[in-house]
């Protein structure tokens, strides 16, 4: 059974490309470990798709930054994260942003489906920042509907630098009750970013769908010149919140433990 992995982008300007270096390094995990156990699985084992919604969003924070002037790079990560946040609403008349950057994410679900020739898939989400709120509604809207393509089995949800705990404050602590059910569910969050959090201790509902929170150090970089400085970042006044938010996409352990868990489901599935 074929993995279908679509990735997610999170908020500010964001490249329309897929992030062609981070599914390399999520498919040499994934070789690595079946390799481990004396297995090889084709190269079309992972099929990839990629979730771009910064245009529908960035045009407008464009306008916004020259008409005030924004300058420096916390006030732009500010303007970007907030901007998205804010423009990411459901409104009762147009623009309907939500709606549009929703049919971008289904769109993408339709496509791994028909990529895979009608077989059953396991779908992986990978979803950074503003991205995992994207996937978590965009899926609890879809299974609520009966819409998911019928030959996707919802399998894993990597959330990378998650905001999804403050959106509880949206809806109100006491309501945030109803999230997605993936068969695994893994939070990555590092200590330093301030727009991840842990889900787990949100209340007993998120304490069972999220299979673990794990908090990432700034020395797990892939190399150890990219640990030491992501180290002396990390304590940079300002500095520090905005950087660790990127750091995800070449932190080893999340790189490890999403090819791993690929791994081990494809030996379950034939082996």
């Amino acid at each position: 059974m074929r993995h279908c992995v679509l990735l997610i982008h999170g908020v500010g300007e964001q490249d329309p490309h897929p992030p062609v270096g981070f599914q390399q390094r999520i498919r040499l995990a994934f070789e690595e470990e079946l390799a481990r156990q004396g297995k090889r699985a084709p190269a079309e084992a992972l099929l990839w798709d990629y979730v771009y919604w910064a245009d529908v969003t960035q045009p407008d924070q464009d306008a916004l930054k020259g008409r005030l002037g924004v300058r420096g790079m916390l006030r732009n990560f500010l303007v970007g994260y907030m901007g998205d946040a804010v423009a990411y609403s459901k409104l009762a008349y147009p623009p309907d942003k939500y709606g549009e950057i929703q049919n971008r994410f289904a769109a993408s679900l339709r496509r791994a489906a028909e990529g895979t020739g009608g077989e059953e898939a396991r779908l992986t989400l990978i979803a950074h920042s503003l991205g995992t709120v994207i996937a978590s509604d965009g899926l609890y809207d879809l299974l609520k509907a009966n819409a998911l393509p019928p030959n996707l089995r919802l399998a894993n949800v990597f959330t990378l630098g998650s905001p999804i705990a403050l959106y509880g404050l949206r809806y109100g602590l006491a309501n945030f009750t109803k999230p997605i059910r993936p068969e695994v569910w893994v939070n990555f969050y590092y200590p330093q970013d301030v727009i991840g959090y842990p889900l787990k201790p949100l209340n007993e509902a998120y304490a069972q769908a999220v299979t673990e929170d794990i908090m990432l150090l700034p020395s797990e970089g892939t190399g150890v010149l990219s640990g030491i400085a992501r180290m002396f970042a990390a304590r940079l006044p300002g500095a520090g919140p905005v950087l660790a938010h990127s750091w995800y996409f070449t932190n080893r352990q999340v790189i490890g433990r999403i090819g791993r868990t690929l791994a081990e489901q494809w030996q379950r599935e034939f082996w």
